[in-house]
């Protein structure tokens, strides 16, 4: 009871200030030291793209520097810190086995696979252990697939699971019926909590048709918000072979000569090939509707088994206090960019930073100041009615003051 009474008055603190924010949550931090916080998808959404409307604060309003960590497709080799692989077993059995060692033990969330190039697709099993003879389930049917770079002839790829300490982590990768795939180290991106992590995020609207007359498909494509789209995939169901080009269109709008015009803007051309994976990546996007067209020529239209469309996860990095409680703001248009001073560290993070718990994202209740009522003066009360009746009392004394010098020269 008590803390929600102190939650309701600082809320009401944030909500009543000048800074006026739309959206809230709760943080919990388990232990001390740097932490990062999950953006998801919605709150990416409510925010500006560099998040210059987000703020933290502890309990005692006391506003909580921060830094934010963007995850990227492509990662430098420079920066890829490897671990000591102390087993490995390829082609025996119906596993292949990739052992690590941590023994720090430092919390792991995942690990960075570097793989010669395969468009294999394969099941891997995470388990831990402190002494290697006990081995305890972390995770398991983790789904491996696009393997493969296509400028580079190894790629890295990102296997994620709940943080774990132990001594030891075995990667177990199912062969059954295939053949083994080439691994050529495992490590983690110094400067990344992740590596290339993609969180799906679903439109409100995908209408799909075809207009046989220009012998095109397009797909119109709303989200709630302004949502940055990092990747979209296309998985065609039919035909089997197919080879077609495709855009993306925006809707923009200018103003000519003091008048308002709205024009197309063609913001991505690319191929939806059978020989490819048809994945694609977008640099800056952020739009809450748009047109994918695709040209059939003389061809049937392509059946989709979906499209997904992914944005790379996005961390939210500070100094926390272990058991204190936080509240993040977001949506407060009217801030500027903060100035803070561990944004200077932020290339020192590594994958072991922990990840906080937050409560689910709320809307903050709209304040409203209603105009004051004032009550309609009487005629006698406005000042303009005092004047009037100075000046006729005025003219009456003027009047009688004629009056007795008449009468006193009588």
């Amino acid at each position: 009871m008590k803390i929600k009474l102190i939650n309701l008055l600082f809320f009401s603190y944030i909500t009543f200030s000048a800074q006026t924010f739309t959206h809230s949550l709760s943080i919990t931090a388990k232990q001390d030291g740097m932490q990062a916080l999950s953006i998801s998808p919605e709150l990416k959404s409510i925010a500006n793209t560099v998040f210059n409307d987000v703020r933290i604060y502890d309990i005692n309003r006391t506003e909580i520097p921060y830094f934010l960590v963007n995850e990227s497709f492509n990662y430098s080799s420079v920066k890829f810190k490897e671990y000591e692989v102390i087993d490995k077993e390829v082609g025996k059995g119906r596993f292949t086995n990739l052992t690590i060692t941590n023994p720090q033990k430092k919390s792991i969330q995942n690990i960075v696979l570097c793989t010669a190039n395969s468009d294999a697709v394969k099941f891997c099993n995470i388990v831990g252990s402190d002494d290697k003879k006990q081995w305890f389930s972390v995770s398991d049917h983790i789904l491996l697939y696009n393997l493969y770079d296509e400028k580079l002839v190894n790629a890295y790829r990102t296997l994620g699971f709940p943080p774990v300490n132990y001594k030891f982590i075995k990667i177990e990768i199912n062969d059954l019926g295939t053949l083994p795939l080439n691994i050529l180290k495992a490590g983690y991106f110094e400067g990344a909590i992740s590596a290339g992590r993609i969180n799906l995020v679903e439109p409100v609207i995908f209408d799909y048709t075809t207009n046989l007359e220009k012998k095109t498909s397009s797909a119109i494509v709303k989200f709630l918000d302004k949502t940055i789209i990092n990747r979209i995939t296309f998985k065609v169901k039919s035909p089997n072979f197919y080879k077609r080009q495709a855009k993306i269109i925006v809707e923009r709008s200018r103003i000519v000569k003091h008048q308002e015009q709205y024009y197309k803007e063609t913001v991505l051309d690319f191929e939806l090939n059978s020989s490819e994976n048809n994945s694609f990546d977008l640099s800056a996007f952020r739009e809450k509707e748009f047109k994918i067209e695709i040209s059939n020529e003389d061809n049937p239209p392509l059946v989709f088994e979906k499209v997904e469309f992914g944005q790379l996860q996005t961390y939210l990095v500070a100094d926390f206090k272990k058991g204190a409680k936080y509240f993040l703001f977001a949506g407060n248009k009217k801030l500027n960019q903060p100035v803070y001073d561990i944004d200077n560290f932020k290339n020192h993070i590594t994958q072991f930073v922990p990840t906080l718990e937050v409560s689910e994202l709320k809307q903050m209740p709209v304040i409203t100041s209603e105009p004051i009522s004032v009550k309609p003066k009487k005629i006698w009360e406005k000042p303009w009615f005092m004047w009037v009746c100075i000046a006729l009392a005025s003219f009456l004394l003027f009047l009688f003051s004629l009056r007795i010098l008449k009468d006193m020269k009588k």
